[in-house]
């Protein structure tokens, strides 16, 4: 049978009870002693990410984007545009085009590090899986357009043979208005009809 040892300072604070003594408040210069020791803790609109304007607006998530818990793009803020190749043929290199056009008193966040992250469907090669652009630089990066009025990343893609495809894939990019920034993270679909 074991037994628990305790030394007589430990046995002490359990039965005295430590830290459990209340101190009385000091007071915070209001008068009010409801208001004593009250600290301000730093909220999303308090702090914003770099590149990301002035804070997060009311009711937004940052970790998640946007004024919504989605972070997809919401119509006032602008439109995400997937074109497909129109001539995508077997064996021939072909190109999709993804756009990011904002909206009336929106622009693309061009210091926001964008990013594509696409999956090619077996029977499909793609010249890059991975594009980058913006960031602090506002580099242009893998963009084909990278301004404040547009945004366009074009997408070279082969298909084996002929037949319907899919390529998946993950967007990251931000909007902003005169007073905030809106990271995005949608996902897209590519499709692709080979002939």
């Amino acid at each position: 049978m074991s037994r628990l040892l305790l030394a007589p300072a430990a046995i002490a604070a359990l039965l005295l009870g430590v830290n459990c003594s209340k101190s009385t408040p000091k007071d915070n210069g209001s008068g009010d002693p409801a208001k004593a020791d009250v600290v301000k803790v730093p909220t999303g609109n308090d702090v914003a990410p770099p590149g990301m304007g002035k804070g997060v607006p009311e009711g937004a998530n940052p970790a998640k984007g946007g004024g919504d818990d989605t972070g997809k793009l919401r119509a006032e803020e602008g439109k995400l545009a997937v074109e497909p190749p129109a001539d995508a043929k077997a064996g021939a290199e072909a190109t999709a085009k993804i756009t990011v056009t904002p909206g009336s008193g929106y622009h693309v966040n061009t210091e926001f590090p964008i990013k594509l992250t696409l999956e090619a469907p077996a029977g499909v090669t793609l010249a890059k899986t991975e594009f980058k652009a913006g960031g602090m630089d506002k580099a242009k990066g893998d963009a084909d357009v990278l301004e404040e009025q547009q945004l366009l990343i074009g997408v070279k893609l082969t298909a084996a043979k002929s037949g319907s495809y899919t390529i998946n894939g993950t967007f990251k990019f931000a909007v902003c208005d005169k007073d905030s920034c809106l990271p995005k993270k949608e996902t897209i679909a590519i499709l692709v009809a080979a002939k």
